[in-house]
């Protein structure tokens, strides 16, 4: 069984390593390896193409062996040093108008400190960082990341370097340096996640964020950050459980955290179903047969936080352990949905509106059947783009 240890930060309180966190495991090939930072996933796999993320794996529970602090119930690998209120979202009740004939909820992801669902990563992989002893984070981000890493490394005490393209609002630049963060800019995003590599050598900088291709998703210590949303839709539910959770997605972060922490709430009992949320098709293309580790063709000029011509393995995973699917939803259909939303007082996020047009649609294609408890989760609030 592995032990415990305490290290320490001079600017934060003690980071503890979870004592059941005894490895990390491929989620493709189920190769074990030492706790460590992968950020191009598991060695074997990346060595034979195929790249794919690892997983924390803890030891079973016996009742002497302690989780991590999650007020939630998972399983966490680290504890969290210090908290800015990420967490304990609301669960809302949006009118009949936009239910229809649903059981329809919104997790509002958007009442996370920086705005989004970005902050539970980001409270995770800080925690990691100062536990491994980094001086500095670093990701490549269009958005809501950086915002969220800027402000959580700030408040650990450490540097926070954001790589971004040309095409970044210069507001949410500006956020991010506001915040602390190094903002490096690139004309593409093939040349910032090259920058990112080269910290793969530097013994002081994390890279937390994917940057290769086929992608591998982020860190697996910032995706168990996730696992907390799963307990509290559980929890918000009160004992009922949901037929459908609709998640917007890019690589699947999000997604397999949701499933990580319904899988290990769940027990012998079906996870609830995930439905991907894309402006194009690539998980559904993958579903329907396409290479995945090939190029999908498309664009989104609405959608920026899950736009990206690649599929992690993560996001198909996550669609095929829970029985799920993807839904593919267009930029004018989620613009004049976003336009509605907020003046039935929902400030969303266009990405985040994603999702309630992937229900209307995902409904009106019987893939969801009527009556059916369905969670919307609402990634990030809408006043972040003004």
């Amino acid at each position: 069984m592995a032990t415990s240890e305490t290290r320490y930060s001079p600017t934060a309180p003690a980071v503890t390593q979870n004592p059941a966190l005894h490895s990390l495991v491929c989620l493709r090939c189920e190769a074990r390896h030492p706790v460590a930072d992968l950020p191009q996933g598991c060695p074997a796999c990346l060595e034979n193409g195929t790249p794919a993320n690892v997983v924390c794996a803890y030891e079973p529970s016996n009742g002497s062996t302690p989780a991590t602090p999650a007020a939630s119930g998972v399983r966490l690998p680290y504890s969290v040093p210090f908290t800015l209120g990420e967490g304990n979202t609301p669960l809302l009740r949006p009118g009949a108008d936009i239910a229809g004939d649903l059981d329809l909820w919104l997790k509002w992801e958007g009442a996370n400190p920086t705005g989004s669902h970005k902050d539970r990563f980001s409270a995770a992989v800080v925690a990691r960082a100062l536990y491994a002893g980094y001086e500095t984070v670093a990701a490549a981000s269009s958005g809501n990341a950086g915002v969220s890493l800027a402000a959580y490394c700030g408040r650990a005490g450490l540097g926070c370097e954001i790589s971004v393209t040309e095409d970044t609002p210069g507001h949410v630049v500006g956020l991010m340096r506001d915040l602390g963060a190094d903002v490096v800019v690139f004309p593409t995003a093939g040349a910032r996640w090259r920058h990112l590599a080269g910290h793969l050598e530097s013994p002081g900088v994390l890279p937390v964020t994917n940057f290769r291709l086929p992608p591998v998703g982020s860190s697996a210590f910032g995706i168990e950050g996730y696992k907390t949303l799963a307990a509290e839709i559980l929890a918000d539910l009160a004992g009922r459980w949901p037929d459908w959770v609709v998640v917007p997605t890019s690589r699947g972060d999000l997604a397999w955290g949701l499933h990580l922490g319904f899988r290990e709430l769940c027990g012998d009992r079906p996870v609830p179903r995930l439905c991907l949320v894309e402006p194009f098709p690539r998980v559904s293309a993958v579903l329907d047969g396409a290479d995945p580790h090939g190029d999908f063709p498309g664009s989104t000029a609405v959608m920026p936080s899950i736009g990206g011509n690649s599929v992690a393995l993560q996001a198909v995973e996550a669609v095929r352990r829970s029985a799920g699917r993807a839904q593919v939803v267009d930029d004018d259909t989620v613009a004049a949905e976003t336009r509605r939303l907020w003046r039935t007082g929902l400030p969303l996020e266009p990405s985040s509106a994603a999702a309630l047009v992937a229900v209307a649609d995902a409904r009106a294609a019987g893939a969801i059947a009527p009556g059916s408890l369905v969670v919307a989760v609402t990634t990030a609030h809408g006043l972040k783009g003004m």
